[in-house]
Parts: structure tokens; C-alpha cells; sequence
């Protein structure tokens, strides 16, 4: 259960801290929410969206009073792949110098962060792998993180679903899908 209401995939991704926060886009937080922020410390935002995305639909916290906020958007990250077998291939191609940046800035934030793409699910699922990763914890622990998105997002994923704009089963968050990136990320480290 997302941690406001104004959205549908806000969360911690440790346990017991605050440190990092992942999220969908936070386009219309409450006073309250912004209150909650700032009152835990969690100040950094980084926006993994496209410029253009995060022109067109600004979240809050770009105009915010006491945020700082950074659009670092993730390389590649803004199309929907075509089909369930590209989709762990789309989270390859997002691990580049582009995602090593993204890490470091947050990873180095002297503030809790709190970060975010548009559904929080793909883009926001890598980011969150790798520094899960990084932090030493276990394959299972990632999975898990990542598929709760699926359970957050059911509902608007099965409105997409139905109104044409893409397949449920690429959309969907699958065990295979950040599986496999989490596989490509044990052989790259072995090179």
C-alpha cells in the first residue's frame, strides 16, 4: 500500500528507514504529504523520466519549497517493449554510465531520497534493484520489492490493459522479467 494517497506506489525499499523511497510520479502531493517529507528528511527527488515527460506532466516536488530536485532520466526507459520477451532485455539496456550516475546521486544524497519514474515500476524497478544489490541484499528480497509494484499498480495496469494501450503481460511486473536483469547484473560483475 503506496504511503499517500495521492499516489499508488510510494515505499520504502528497506526495511525500517526511509532512506530511499521509490515511487510513481508524485504529480499532485497534499501540504501533508510534502509536510511528511520534509518532516523525515526525505528532500532529494530524483525524476527518472524523460525530459520531456517530466515537462509535460512536472511532478510537485520540481517547484517544492526545501526539495532538491534532479532530473537524471534513465537511458531508454520511456518505451514499452513489445512483448513479454523484451522486457527483461529493455532493463539491460537501462544498466549503463547513464543508470551509474543515477546510482552515485543517490546513493550520495545528503537527504533521504525519494525517486521515481512514471508508474514506479520499470525504470524505478531497476533503480531500486541495483541499489538493493549494492546494500547487499538477497535476490529474493529484490523480486519481492519488484512484484509488489505489479500488486500496487493492478488496477491501473488492467485499465491500460483494456483500453488498448499495452499488453497486460508486458506491463504487468513478472518474477522473470527483473530475474533476468538480476542475472545479467551477476555476469557483468564477473567480466
Amino acid at each position: 500500500m503506496s504511503i499517500f494517497d495521492s499516489t499508488r506506489n510510494t515505499r520504502p525499499i528497506l526495511p525500517d528507514s526511509l532512506r530511499f523511497i521509490r515511487s510513481d510520479a508524485p504529480f499532485s502531493l497534499t501540504e501533508n504529504e510534502l509536510k511528511w517529507l520534509r518532516d523525515n528528511n526525505v528532500t532529494t527527488a530524483v525524476d527518472l523520466r524523460a525530459p520531456d515527460e517530466a515537462k509535460a506532466c512536472p511532478s510537485v516536488l520540481a517547484a517544492a519549497e526545501g526539495f532538491t530536485y534532479l532530473n537524471i532520466p534513465v537511458t531508454g526507459g520511456n518505451i514499452v517493449p513489445k512483448t513479454p520477451d523484451d522486457v527483461g532485455e529493455s532493463y539491460i539496456a537501462m544498466a549503463d554510465e547513464q543508470m551509474n550516475r543515477i546510482i552515485e546521486a543517490i546513493m550520495s544524497a545528503e537527504t533521504n531520497v525519494i525517486f521515481f519514474c512514471a508508474a514506479g515500476k520499470d525504470r524505478t524497478g531497476v533503480v531500486s534493484a541495483l541499489l538493493l544489490k549494492k546494500l547487499g541484499f538477497d535476490d529474493e528480497y529484490i523480486i519481492a520489492d519488484y512484484l509488489r509494484s505489479g500488486e500496487e499498480l493492478r488496477e491501473l495496469l488492467e485499465a491500460c490493459a483494456k483500453s488498448g494501450v499495452a499488453d497486460i503481460d508486458v506491463i504487468t511486473p513478472q518474477r522473470r522479467y527483473i530475474a533476468e536483469f538480476l542475472d545479467f547484473t551477476k555476469r557483468a560483475s564477473h567480466d
